[in-house]
């Protein structure tokens, strides 16, 4: 008998080992409904089916044994040729992947398998298995056992977003990086007592002892930071299954598409983002992607595509979901808003279309006109908005009737630090993000005159025979984005005795950016806005300084996109 921490160390391998194996059995079986020819997938499913039923046999989990087991024999069904896997053989085989992982969780909260009502799922595989001995078609009952199972589905599904939330309470890591986290740790400590010696003994070297010790202390967040730091397809891998399950109950195709898994979020907020984008992608299955046939009338492919990216800009993650689908409809989405008495029919008929798309993210407000499973009763997109406000990031929404729907999502990294050049407008101090920075410079007296011109009937400046449009942050942060683009701005700007501005760059576009002061660089801890502020796009988060003040992150390519629009 083990005693109590090999015991512990054993359940925990337990968990992480069979987790793993269930998540690469689940992506091997939605590959395999594509291309049920693939022996090597095939075999490797089989593999970790069967990794996973000995484990459960060497822990002494009987009734989770009897399951796999029997999953294992169907899957020899198919190893061998005797089946081949389709819907349903899938869906059964799905159904198992989701009983396990709640069952683990009952494990882990009570150390014993509970009540398991396997029984109506083990006999829904062993007829499957029958088929293999069968040269005829099912009998009629299928269909009631097809019903008992689609409920155990939706249960399942419940339990592995449960069991991706308990995944990312902790992380594995290698010895190497242990290592590495240990070496920092020492060197930090050398540092302290350097510093300790030059104050008792050598004065002159506090000012190198400080900066060294700093410099330890930056290494240890950098390297921290990159255990925080998961990527974001750590969560994207379900989505699969997830597209799958709505896809078959609503009876259309789908064909998802991701690009940018790579991308690294803090770990904090994985588990908001697969919620925030797991009712996106319901709302792109159920109300954008039309029925086969209707696709077909229209001229479209029958197989809709919904496309989910993500990627980093200085500081910020981006996240977009698009679709090739039916696209949003303005004129029903003013009538209900008309109809549940949110605008008047005037007001209703001023406002512009992209103002009007963000109706849908109102509490209760769906255009739907029947309620189904998926959705409805208008509380999906609402989940959106109240999470995206809480991580403090903003959403936009582009719509094209007839062509689909793109949702834009932005959101700051909780907790990064950001490399950024501290700069005054206002009398306060602003952070600009180092990575959208091309440029500082700085004119005094005559040159400010010499290099500011009026181009286009606004004010530019000239760096090294290049020129840039101006934009005042004291301006932008007032919200007179207009500027007045006129003589009187350009004159007020010449008559100035200095003159500094930051070259910001965000994709092709590049402004000058005038500030009062153009500071020191530094490396923040950057947080997220509070729900107050989440509404101004310009600002993408916060900092606490040394002297205990707090300083706004601008967001470069928002502030950009606030000049070009006016």
């Amino acid at each position: 008998m083990f005693d109590e921490a090999t015991q512990q160390a054993l359940m925990q391998e337990f968990f992480s080992e069979n987790r793993e194996a269930l998540d690469r059995i689940e992506q091997g079986l939605l590959q395999l409904e594509g291309m049920p020819g693939n022996h090597g997938l095939l075999h490797a499913v089989f593999r970790d089916m069967h990794t996973v039923k000995g484990n459960c046999r060497m822990m002494e989990f009987t009734q989770l044994e009897e399951l796999t087991h029997t999953a294992e024999s169907l899957l020899d069904q198919l190893r061998s040729g005797r089946l081949r896997i389709d819907q349903e053989i899938g869906s059964g085989l799905l159904l198992v992947l989701d009983a396990v992982r709640r069952t683990l969780l009952v494990i882990e909260q009570s150390g014993t398998e509970g009540e398991c009502a396997f029984a109506p799922l083990i006999r829904q595989l062993e007829r499957l298995i029958a088929q293999a001995a069968e040269e005829e078609s099912l009998p009629e009952e299928e269909d009631g056992a097809a019903t008992e199972a689609e409920g155990i589905i939706l249960t399942g599904m419940v339990a592995e977003g449960e069991a991706t939330a308990n995944r990312l309470d902790s992380i594995r890591l290698s010895i190497d990086r242990l290592d590495a986290l240990m070496n920092h740790v020492g060197e930090l400590g050398a540092g302290f007592n350097q510093l300790k010696y030059a104050l008792a003994q050598q004065p002159s070297q506090v000012d190198p002892a400080m900066e060294g010790l700093g410099q330890q202390i930056q290494n240890l967040q950098d390297e921290v930071l990159r255990y925080r730091l998961q990527p974001i397809g750590r969560v994207w891998e379900s989505y699969h299954r997830l597209v799958r399950d709505l896809a078959v109950e609503r009876k259309k195709k789908v064909l998802l598409e991701l690009q940018g898994e790579e991308t690294e979020v803090d770990r904090n907020v994985l588990i908001v983002v697969k919620e925030i984008l797991g009712h996106l992608l319901r709302n792109a299955i159920d109300h954008g992607i039309e029925l086969p046939e209707e696709r077909a009338a229209k001229g479209k492919s029958p197989v809709g595509r919904v496309q989910l990216s993500a990627w980093q800009w200085q500081g910020q993650v981006y996240l977009e979901i698009s679709d090739d689908g039916r696209g949003v409809d303005v004129r029903k989405v003013r009538a209900k808003a008309i109809d549940k008495g949110l605008l008047s029919e005037e007001r209703a008929w001023e406002m512009k279309e992209a103002e009007l798309l963000r109706l849908i993210l109102l509490p209760g407000f769906s255009t739907a006109d029947q309620v189904s499973k998926i959705s409805g009763r208008g509380t999906g997109m609402d989940v959106v908005q109240s999470s995206i406000d809480k991580l403090g990031g903003t959403i936009t929404i582009n719509n094209e009737p007839g062509s689909g729907s793109r949702f834009r999502i932005r959101i700051p990294q909780t907790m990064a630090i950001v490399p950024v050049l501290l700069v005054r407008a206002l009398g306060e101090t602003y952070a600009i993000p180092q990575a959208g920075i091309v440029e500082l410079v700085s004119y005094h007296g005559k040159e400010v005159r010499e290099q500011v011109e009026g181009k286009m009937d606004a004010p530019m400046v000239r760096v090294r025979n290049h020129i840039f449009p101006i934009v005042l942050l004291a301006r932008v942060l007032e919200e007179a984005v207009e500027q007045e683009m006129d003589q009187r701005l350009l004159t007020q700007i010449r008559r100035a005795t200095d003159l500094h501005v930051v070259i910001l760059q965000a994709e092709e576009q590049k402004i000058a950016l005038a500030v009062e002061a153009i500071l020191e660089p530094a490396n923040l801890v950057i947080k997220p806005l509070g729900r107050l502020l989440s509404g101004i796009t310009i600002l993408a988060g916060s900092a606490v300084m040394p002297d205990g003040t707090v300083s706004f992150l601008l967001n470069i390519p928002e502030l950009i996109q606030a000049w070009s629009e006016t």
